[in-house]
């Protein structure tokens, strides 16, 4: 039974916004999810450039908002679609930005040092709109009585997964991690959590959603060791291991022209081969525009 829970694919590609007729079906702007709760409640996650469009139709209507952004990390294609979006610049919206302060750099100074005149004319201070920052450490967070889980995730630099805990339905947004395979361990220089995939498993165990960095296909990933991007087939292996229902294959690759994922798609149809896993799981991968509900 659903609990009306809507979650909405604005922006799925990865690293840097890729515009042109070979990613017309999964989309070209960089990430943000927007979870719509049944309470009313709305939760983006990330603002790349999908942010953007988002903010076009929530100022569609006269209503104003409060909105809550999760950012997994400051990289340029999680953030660069924030100074585009519109309900900051509307008197009466409040918008809370939520995520980590890194060591000598506070959340908000992060986010007011791309506003600068150097990168774009508005500075974060002059917005219409009231701005909140809200620091996360990783554990359980109450936000306005939806439950947020927030994980340390492996990807240089540092970066947060979230876990939205609504009644019964779990949601989990992973972006940008890096699961790192066996055989690639020791290659690897950077220094992991050696027991992060455990502590992602415990959380995402029996998800209904699970949002997962899939960048490389595992051939691509052995170029790509420590660049904080996951394998496909690690990805897969997470998934089942921790019983989601669905997996939504995220942050695609710039290289990644459609028909390239339609071929990765195709080799993750669990439905059609329930045999490869020990339940039956629905595998796809995002695009822009895609709506799930829950």
């Amino acid at each position: 039974m659903k609990v009306g829970i809507k979650v909405k694919f604005w922006g799925v590609r990865g690293s840097i916004p890729t515009p042109g007729v070979k990613y017309v079906k999964y989309g070209g702007n960089t990430p943000c999810v927007e979870v719509l709760l049944p309470n009313n409640q709305l939760f983006i996650f990330d603002a790349g450039t999908g942010i953007r469009e988002l903010g076009n139709t929530l100022c569609k209507g006269r209503k104003k908002h409060k909105i809550h952004i999760f950012l997994s990390h400051f990289h340029w294609d999680h953030i660069q679609g924030l100074p585009f979006f519109m309900p900051s610049y509307i008197k009466g919206n409040n918008i809370v930005v939520l995520g980590m302060d890194l060591e000598g750099a506070r959340l908000d100074k992060i986010i007011s040092n791309q506003m600068e005149s150097i990168y774009f004319p508005i500075k974060l201070h002059t917005l219409a709109a009231n701005f909140q920052f809200q620091i996360l450490a990783e554990g359980s967070n109450d936000i306005e009585g939806t439950r947020v889980d927030a994980i340390y995730i492996n990807h240089p630099g540092q970066a947060m997964g979230y876990v939205v805990n609504f009644e019964k339905v779990k949601i989990c947004y992973l972006s940008d991690n890096e699961l790192v395979p066996l055989w690639a361990a020791k290659y690897s220089e950077t220094a992991y959590r050696s027991n992060t995939r455990e502590k992602i498993l415990k959380l995402i165990s029996g998800a209904d959603l699970l949002i997962h960095d899939a960048q490389y296909t595992d051939e691509e990933y052995k170029t790509k060791v420590g660049w904080g991007h996951s394998p496909f087939g690690e990805v897969m292996r997470l998934a089942k291991d921790g019983r989601v229902k669905k997996l939504a294959l995220f942050h695609h690759d710039p290289d990644h022209f459609d028909e390239h994922i339609d071929v990765l798609v195709a080799d993750c149809d669990c439905k059609e081969n329930p045999s490869r896993f020990s339940h039956v799981m629905e595998c796809f991968a995002a695009h822009e525009g895609m709506e799930l509900h829950f």
